[in-house]
């Protein structure tokens, strides 16, 4: 009978507890890890749509200024508004940011998701400056981009 005893195999209440703790924290730091990194992934593809919208406002902006000659050009500040306009045949047309929105011509150029409030498009001699602020509300931190191109003919 006292063989019977020493050859059964089991664990104990000590054992198994001691198990319990290290699975759960072994549990805890895969969580942990799991969590950061969607959290990251989150960040990272938010902050890459802000900089998708940056530089589709800005080649926009590039693309309907870059044919245009510097003299045709006039700077337009208001309060809230940084313009550039310039005649095209019997119109005139508006290139900028008014409030918090890009505009060409009265068409906004991007999403309402986002606020470019403090964007700035210069006339510097025959050159634009274009100082891009973009935010998402989804995010806290603006995007700050600049630009400066040369245009044809001088002022």
């Amino acid at each position: 009978m006292k063989n019977n005893v020493r050859n059964e195999q089991g664990l104990t209440l000590i054992e198994l507890l001691v198990t319990i703790v290290l699975f759960s924290i072994i549990g805890y730091m895969a969580y942990y890890v799991l969590i950061n990194g969607l959290n990251t992934e989150k960040k990272i593809r938010t902050e890459t749509l802000v900089r998708d919208e940056a530089d589709l406002v800005m080649s926009q902006i590039v693309k309907e200024l870059y044919p245009l000659t510097a003299d045709k050009l006039t700077e337009v500040k208001g309060s809230s508004s940084s313009m550039l306009q310039y005649k095209n045949g019997s119109t005139t047309k508006a290139i900028g940011f008014s409030g918090d929105t890009a505009y060409i011509d009265g068409t906004p150029l991007h999403s309402a998701d986002y606020d470019l409030t403090g964007s700035e498009i210069t006339l510097k001699g025959s050159s634009v400056q274009i100082d891009l602020i973009i935010k998402s509300k989804k995010i806290d931190k603006p995007l700050n981009l600049k630009s400066q191109f040369g245009l044809l003919g001088g002022k």
